[in-house]
């Protein structure tokens, strides 16, 4: 083994002895080395990791972050905005409003939504159905107090 082979830790006659300051800077070296190939070595299983995942470029994995955080947002909201129509269209059916003015209740909550039906109730008659004429029993083929064909029928085999 040469003098420069670092594997050569046996002293020789001619080398000066380290003082405790080279002791600790070899110490300190040796450290450092360790360290690194430590992180050499986590550096490398996440490499593994994310080629085994499939994942080779972190521009296109930072891409596609940002396209699905664009779209969280989108269906965010549109939920919140079919929340919103459900529960007015709940709000406007519990308080018996006609449909047409179901789609103009105004409101941010249910309590909200719920007051302004309120007030649209105070425009809406309170028996909203279609008036129809009802219906006359003595009027039509029978007379009121005239037997029925039945009862005419009957009287007449009765006499037989």
């Amino acid at each position: 083994m040469s003098k420069d082979d670092p594997s050569n830790n046996t002293p020789t006659p001619g080398d000066p002895e380290l003082g405790d300051a080279g002791k600790r800077a070899i110490a300190a070296e040796r450290a450092r080395a360790d360290a690194a190939e430590r992180n050499v070595s986590t550096l490398q299983a996440q490499l593994k990791t994310f080629t085994d995942a499939g994942i080779t470029d972190p521009a296109s994995t930072k891409t596609e972050l940002d396209r699905l955080t664009a779209e969280n947002t989108t269906l965010t909201t549109d939920n919140d905005g079919k929340t919103k129509e459900i529960t007015r269209l709940n709000v406007g059916i519990d308080k018996g409003l006609p449909k047409s003015l179901i789609a103009r209740l105004q409101g941010d909550d249910e309590d909200s939504l719920t007051a302004d039906a309120e007030a649209l109730l105070e425009f809406v008659p309170a028996d909203n159905k279609p008036t129809v004429p009802k219906s006359d029993p003595s009027q039509g083929p029978k007379a009121a107090g005239a037997p029925t064909v039945a009862q005419q029928f009957a009287d007449a085999i009765g006499d037989f």
